[in-house]
């Protein structure tokens, strides 16, 4: 499915392409409110984290890597590990057994 229709009905989206603006601006104004976004590909520009900034009224914390990006509308999209690689983003709070 595209990622055009796959945001207006998921609500867990993680990116592993490796390719930049994977999630992008259009894809957070058709996003439900309470989305959780994770990328845990290569890089970490397949998240367009500055079109997230700019559609957004606040910005918080609300626990460790989890921030909470409140759209001007009032939706809220959180973002995992700082748009970085989940997988080793989550190692600094859960390390390894």
């Amino acid at each position: 499915m595209p990622m055009e229709e796959a945001a207006q009905i998921g609500d867990i989206f993680c990116t592993v392409t490796g390719d930049i603006n994977v999630i992008d601006r259009q894809h957070f104004e058709a996003m439900k409110d309470g989305a959780i976004i994770a990328n845990s590909g290569h890089f970490n520009v397949e998240i367009n984290i500055p079109a997230l900034e700019s559609l957004s009224s606040e910005r918080r914390l609300v626990r460790p890597f989890v921030e909470q990006f409140t759209l001007g509308d009032g939706r809220r999209i959180n973002l995992l590990g700082e748009g970085r690689l989940i997988n080793l983003a989550l190692r600094k709070v859960i390390p390894p057994a």
